[in-house]
């Protein structure tokens, strides 16, 4: 009889520190399914790409027919950092990520602050490629909808 007793008693308290962690693991993979969510393209939204050959000067063109200006503040180069600047008068949420096609270059991914009225920017620091490759793509999410746009860094 005691036996039963202490083994009741025992897993009394291990429960309490399994719902503990089995909480916590549920959070933590909750946040990592919203991120997820975020980062990886979705079927519906398929990327548009735009050219622009000078990005330190405004590049112009439309997201879901909307006019959308873009600039960065200085020439894009690897550990210089530059302010990544946008004008997009309805927008609620901006991202940008960078990438190298076919190269993993870590996480490079940016949520855009509003700065006034439609104005929107971030500070933004491109890693260096050891292979010295310098063509990157950044890929603008403007209220779900994405943008590529290729250019040298």
């Amino acid at each position: 009889m005691k036996f039963g007793a202490g083994l009741v008693s025992m897993f009394s308290r291990n429960r309490r520190y399994l719902l503990g962690y089995a909480a916590l693991i549920g959070l933590m993979l909750a946040l990592i399914a919203t991120e997820l969510y975020h980062v990886l393209p979705h079927d519906e939204n398929i990327a548009q790409t735009v050219s622009c050959p000078d990005l330190t000067r405004m590049c112009r063109f439309e997201v879901a027919g909307k006019p959308v200006e873009l600039r960065f503040t200085a020439p894009p180069s690897g550990l210089h950092p530059f302010t990544l600047q946008l004008h997009a008068a309805d927008a609620h949420e901006i991202y940008a990520s960078f990438i190298m096609r076919s190269m993993d270059m870590g996480f490079n991914r940016y949520h855009l602050q509003p700065n006034g009225v439609g104005n929107w920017q971030a500070q933004v620091l491109l890693p260096v490629c050891v292979t010295g490759r310098r063509d990157w793509v950044l890929t603008l999410t403007i209220d779900g909808k994405q943008v590529e746009i290729p250019f040298q860094g």
